[in-house]
């Protein structure tokens, strides 16, 4: 399951409880496109939950959009503790002109903290 939340109008956030898949990402992006019909960029706030069943696969999918977008976000916030989503965001940075920053759960308040400033 992906729901999805806004914390302020230029701010979109995602839980991910469940598989991400095609269609998970299909939703994110088109999420994220709408606000950017609207701001000319937008923060980001993706966090996993134990449930989320994520695959290299998916993530790497996803990879397109988020070069074609990347000069559009202005924060993008990552919570996981699955060390090799932290390991890949942390290189995604190479690719967002935007200020990414990786959290854990357990900072979870300091992320939307953060994403909200």
């Amino acid at each position: 399951m992906l729901s999805s939340f806004s914390l302020s109008d230029n701010i979109i956030g995602f839980i991910i409880d469940g598989p991400y898949n095609e269609i998970s990402i299909e939703k994110i992006q088109t999420q994220v496109y709408e606000k950017l019909e609207v701001y000319d960029k937008v923060s980001l706030y993706i966090e996993d939950t134990v449930n989320a069943d994520i695959s290299l696969k998916a993530v790497v999918k996803s990879f397109p959009f988020k070069i074609k977008t990347a000069n559009r976000f202005e924060r993008v916030a990552v919570v996981t503790d699955r060390k090799w989503l932290q390991l890949l965001s942390t290189l995604e940075k190479l690719f967002f002109n935007a200020d990414l920053r990786v959290f854990t759960t357990e900072q979870r308040l300091q992320a939307i903290q953060w994403i909200s400033h």
